[in-house]
Order: C-alpha cells, then structure tokens, then sequence
C-alpha cells in the first residue's frame, strides 16, 4: 500500500516531509545482528566438525543474525512521521503485523513540546516530539528524530500558514455568496450595502499615502 493511501491523503493535499527516526537509535541492533553473524561464520567449520547439531547452532547463529538486521530495518523505515499541507501523520509499528496511524490537523494542535533526554541525545541532537490536541483527548508522540527543534519550528509555521490559508479561504466564500444574492436582495438592504462599501473605499483611500 503506498503511503498516500495509508494515510488517505485528500487530492489537495500535499506531503511536505518525512521524519524518520534517527539512525543512531537502531545502530546497536544492526551491531548485534553482525555480532551473531560474524559468530556463527567464525565457529562455521568446527560447528560442522560436530555433525547435525552444529548445523542446526549454525543455522540458528546465521538466522537469528539475519532476522535481527531485517527487523531493524524493517522498524526503522515503517515508523515515520508524515507531515502534510494540512496535518501531521504518524505511523508507528508495534511489529510486523501491528500498525497504528494517527493524525492532527493543524487546527487542533494545541502545542508542541520537544524532549531531549541524557547526554546521548543532546550530544547528537536528537530526542522526542509531543504534540498535545485542543480536545486533550491524546498526545501524537514521537520518539528519536533529529533535530526535534527544527521540526517543532516547521510545524509552528505550517500550522500558521495553514490557519490563514483557511481564513482567506473562508472570506472568499463569503465573498462568492454575497454576490449570488445580489439579485435577490430588497432595495433597503442593497442601500444599506452601497453605503457601508463606499464608506469603506473611503477609509482605504484616506488610508493610502499619496505622493
């Protein structure tokens, strides 16, 4: 399934970026899944010295090894951090088979708070990012991205640019339907239009400087 489907994205809407968690936080499991491999490898001819039961360890050794670098992978690039022209998507795995997807839009994030915990995560600048809902009805939280303040940074401005984009919007649309009931508006009220329309062209226009 693409990514666009997953997180049903609207046909105006439009991907910005994708956080995915740092490298450094899955580094020690692909070091343990060489370690098993470089093991098993290394006692490989003495393992087969013993017959059927050195096959089965080295067998073992070599999948565990595989097993553990693949799911490191697998982990590290299914739990990303999608943000959107309209909201925030997160796709965090539990595991192969166990997926949770949850989204904020911009309108109903009430902050973002950013958590860099121990010497490791402010040494490499990286740590977690909680985003808290008006409703308060839960927290989108995000472990282990990088540069969590730039993130923080970016969805601030996203979420302003994204307010005014819906307040133009909306006047726009209030704009559009006024002038569909022209017509239909009694003289009364179409005077009363006129005056308050001139009265503010005469405000632009005093307002304008003039050389």
């Amino acid at each position: 399934m693409s990514l666009a489907k997953k997180i049903s994205l609207k046909p105006e809407e439009k991907i910005i970026t994708i956080i995915r968690p740092y490298l450094i936080t899955y580094g020690w499991k692909y070091f343990v899944g060489l370690a098993f491999l470089f093991v098993s490898s290394f006692f490989m001819f003495r393992l087969f010295f013993y017959g059927w039961w050195g096959y089965i360890v080295y067998g073992l050794g070599m999948f565990l090894g595989i097993y553990i670098i693949l799911r490191a992978w697998f982990m590290a690039n299914k739990n990303i951090l999608v943000i959107t022209s309209e909201r925030v998507a997160d796709i965090h795995r539990l595991g192969w088979w166990d997926e949770i997807i949850s989204s904020v839009n911009y309108l109903d994030i009430k902050d973002v708070v950013v958590r860099k915990k121990g010497i490791g995560q402010n040494l490499f600048d990286f740590g977690g990012l909680a985003i808290a809902t008006k409703s308060q009805q839960f927290i989108l939280e995000i472990l282990n991205i990088r540069h969590p303040q730039k993130i923080q940074t970016l969805l601030a401005d996203l979420a302003q640019q994204y307010r005014q984009d819906r307040k133009v919007a909306s006047t726009r649309v209030i704009y559009e339907n006024f002038i569909k009931i022209i017509p239909d508006l009694p003289d009364a009220d179409l005077a009363r239009a006129q005056k308050l329309i001139h009265e503010q062209i005469a405000d632009l226009y005093k307002e304008t400087p003039h050389v």
